[in-house]
């Protein structure tokens, strides 16, 4: 005969349901709108698709333990490319891996209307996989796939793409990562959405928890409770004497935090000015196209005319054997300067008059 108890997977069961009661439900959050995950009584809890993130990675080696959290506040406001950014940091060692994301995007319903703001937004990333010593690996995520980079257990480059990228587009990410080009695009790996983040130790679940010491979990709770109740007949008395001290130790915090405030709103009112003093400047010097003729005209070639009829125009009339418009407008766009190309066959026959708009010089892509 067994001598299994039968009421202990109702009880087991109960258990799992109570601490789900105080748990947040999961909903992920992509492009097509919010999908829900799992069910929970405390709030929501959005796991945020890689698609709405840029990513960087800090070095907080120089900076005490203490001060690195308003060091991280200022650098994402400094580096974030969003007006109304959130982000979420996780340190490992000195590094700080940060995504970023604009909040009213985030929060955009599908009638127009802002969502409720949930519990808390984790990113996707952090879901998906486990962190690796060193290596490189290319994941699928919710919208598209996401480009990883490790080196020392950080992710220190990550890039997210629609969709697999192209070998060059590969070759760009692992030479922003500081990596030699690859022979080939890594295979696309199906990561499952984990419970927890891959950044966090490892913990027993609630509900086993309760199931496996609930004796011992009884016997604290009666102790526990007995104490609590003497220590507030005891702090009382304690707690009067002291709301004076914490009082003027929150005015004095006020007072500080006020003046940091102000210096950052001053520094991000000069990071404007200085950002819309740039974005003056024309996209590339003459000198500097120039000297990308030779690799956009294949083969043996002469400068005829050369044309700027504005900073971000480029007019160019060049004589070859047997020009090919082509192959010169495949060879102009491909080299990530110049966009609308056109090429033309001038009025005599070894004669094409290309015309272009210039671009900056950017690595491109979506950080």
């Amino acid at each position: 005969m067994s001598s299994s108890n039968p009421k202990q997977p109702l009880r087991t069961t109960w258990l799992t349901r109570f601490a789900r009661g105080f748990s947040p439900s999961r909903w992920l959050r992509a492009s097509e709108g919010l999908q829900r995950l799992s069910e929970g009584g405390g709030g929501q809890e959005w796991i945020l698709a890689r698609a709405f993130c840029a990513y960087t990675v800090l070095d907080g080696a120089a900076v005490p333990p203490r001060k690195r959290r308003a060091f991280a506040e200022m650098s994402v406001a400094r580096w974030a490319p969003f007006a109304d950014v959130q982000s979420h940091v996780e340190w490992i060692g000195d590094k700080a891996m940060v995504w970023a994301w604009s909040r009213s995007r985030v929060l955009a319903g599908e009638d127009g209307e802002p969502l409720p703001p949930p519990r808390r937004i984790l990113p996707e990333s952090l879901l998906r996989g486990a962190p690796q010593e060193h290596g490189e690996a290319l994941a699928a995520m919710a919208d598209g796939c996401e480009g990883r980079v490790w080196r020392g257990g950080v992710m220190q480059a990550s890039r997210w793409w629609p969709a697999a990228p192209e070998l060059h587009e590969w070759n760009e990410f692992r030479r922003g990562a500081g990596l030699s080009p690859a022979a080939m695009v890594p295979d696309l790996q199906a990561l499952a959405l984990g419970e927890r983040t891959w950044s966090a130790q490892r913990r027993v679940d609630f509900g086993d928890a309760l199931g496996q010491y609930r004796n011992y979990l009884v016997a604290g709770a009666a102790g526990l409770a007995a104490a609590v109740f003497s220590a507030l007949l005891v702090g009382a008395f304690a707690l009067k004497a002291s709301i004076w001290q914490v009082e003027r130790d929150i005015a004095d915090r006020e007072k500080a935090l006020e003046k940091i405030i102000n210096a950052r709103d001053a520094a991000l009112q000069a990071q404007g000015a200085i950002t819309q003093a740039l974005a003056l400047r024309p996209p590339a010097g003459q000198l500097e196209l120039l000297s990308l003729m030779p690799r956009l005209f294949r083969g043996n070639w002469q400068l005829v005319e050369w044309k700027m009829p504005d900073a971000q125009t480029l007019e160019v009339t060049a004589r070859m054997a047997n020009p090919d418009p082509r192959a010169i407008v495949s060879a102009w766009e491909d080299s990530k300067r110049f966009a609308d190309v056109t090429a033309q066959l001038g009025r005599q026959a070894d004669t094409v008059v290309v015309k272009a708009r210039v671009l900056r010089d950017s690595a491109g892509g979506k950080p």
